[in-house]
């Protein structure tokens, strides 16, 4: 049995409401529709049950020693300063304990998934390419015309807020920022990346199944940043490539009535930069 599979069953396993496995924490996460993100998942699992582990040992202790040490008629307290050699040693123990059970496997999780998948940028012709350019308060799309190639007149910009892309494809992203700090994050594909003044920043995900899923900024960007909330339509490569044809035949996009004149800027008239292709 797989370390996810044993993970569901344990979740399933603590906690029935209504048939439902409602796990541990009486909540599931979005649906996982991403290629990767069971990795992502894998990890805050682990983490998760390993520290509760440790913190059930912890509270039993605690509730033992409240009993067994308790004031009573009888019995004199005795008192240690906990720097003996056994206390030590007991203590460096633990602590290794700690260190290899979480901190190194953790690390070892983390950077065998960088390896394998998100540092692992695909490339080829069936690549999506996307620019994206958040800023107070919406996120501005930006694909590559007929040439393939960024920042000329045929490059395709639908409205604000609205992104799609092609089920079973790799979606290659850059982004940065019009204005202050964001981050663009899909808790269905449990994938985010900063947008940093100054920089551009480059991430990779691939959808398994369509439908249509939130955007959200992850970063405080101001007082109107509750407002930022993008949509994600993951389509068929049929109807992917209708809705591009469509681009094409509507030009450039009208202002999204998103938000207020006297507090927005609209939608910016120059953006985008020449595509830099990942390592």
């Amino acid at each position: 049995m797989s370390f996810q599979n044993t993970w569901r069953w344990f979740k399933c396993t603590t906690k029935k409401i209504g048939g439902k496995c409602w796990g541990i924490w009486f909540l599931d996460p979005p649906k996982d529709i991403s290629l990767d993100g069971y990795r992502i998942d894998n990890v805050i699992q682990y983490t998760d049950g390993v520290i509760l582990f440790y913190f059930s040992i912890v509270v039993l202790l605690m509730i033992y020693f409240l009993i067994r040490y308790r004031s009573r008629s009888g019995h004199k307290a005795e008192y240690i300063h906990g720097n003996s050699k056994k206390y030590v040693i007991f203590s460096l123990v633990m602590g290794m304990l700690v260190f290899l059970t979480v901190d190194v496997v953790i690390e070892g999780m983390a950077f065998k998934d960088l390896k394998e998948a998100f540092w692992n940028f695909p490339k080829g012709p069936n690549v999506v390419r996307v620019e994206v350019m958040p800023q107070q308060f919406a996120w501005n799309f930006r694909y590559a015309g007929a040439d393939g190639e960024f920042g000329n007149e045929d490059d395709l910009i639908p409205a604000q807020n609205q992104m799609h892309i092609p089920v079973n494809t790799p979606v290659v992203i850059q982004i940065a920022p019009y204005d202050v700090i964001h981050s663009f994050f899909i808790p269905n594909f449990r994938v985010k990346v900063d947008a940093t003044p100054g920089m551009i920043n480059t991430m990779w995900f691939q959808a398994t199944e369509t439908g249509n899923f939130e955007i959200a900024c992850a970063e405080l960007c101001g007082n109107s940043h509750y407002r930022m909330r993008g949509f994600l339509t993951v389509d068929s490569p049929a109807d992917y490539q209708k809705w591009l044809n469509s681009l094409e035949e509507e030009g450039e996009p009208e202002e999204d009535d998103w938000g207020d004149e006297d507090e927005d800027e609209g939608i910016p008239t120059y953006w985008g930069w020449a595509w830099k292709e990942s390592i």
